[in-house]
């Protein structure tokens, strides 16, 4: 019976620990998710730098139309303001590093809750099925223990950020 009692006393410890870590790791989530979504804007051309492409690119037709070169201008293929401003936009290596940092920060979260969920799962599994004290309850109880120190549970729990 006093095993049985330090058992369930470890396991509920271990799962309200479990629990307040993946309430961190959710909102931790949740907040770099919403950095995420800002950041990686700035990894897009901006649409201002199409628009005065276009206005630019507006210009220079007008100008060889007043000037009369109606061949030259008739003879240009015309290209898209958005082509020119895509091909030229290449993102500062700094704001590339930046997203990867955030990325690389919300993967490590998720598998981090991810973690503390499998180890939840594995500590509700050792609790389920023992009832009573018979002998082979006893069994039970102490094969599950042994296996949670052989599966090192209790160190992956305490591993997840």
């Amino acid at each position: 019976d006093a095993v049985k009692t330090l058992h369930d006393s470890s396991m509920e410890r271990w799962k309200s620990e479990l629990d307040t870590l993946l309430v961190y790791a959710g909102l931790f989530s949740a907040v770099l998710t919403a950095f995420n979504v800002e950041s990686y804007r700035l990894l897009q051309p901006d649409d201002a730098d199409a628009a005065v492409s276009a206005v630019k690119e507006l210009s220079a037709h007008l100008r060889e139309l007043a000037l009369n070169d109606r061949a030259g201008a008739a003879a240009r293929v015309m290209r898209t303001p958005q082509d020119d401003v895509a091909l030229e936009f290449r993102p500062p290596a700094f704001v590339v590093w930046v997203n990867c940092l955030w990325f690389s920060s919300l993967i490590l979260s998720l598998a981090s809750a991810s973690i503390g969920l499998l180890a939840k799962q594995w500590l509700y599994e050792s609790n389920s099925g023992i009832s009573g004290q018979s002998r082979a309850s006893t069994q039970l109880l102490q094969y599950r223990m042994d296996n949670l120190k052989k599966w090192k549970v209790r160190d992956i729990t305490m591993l997840v950020p």
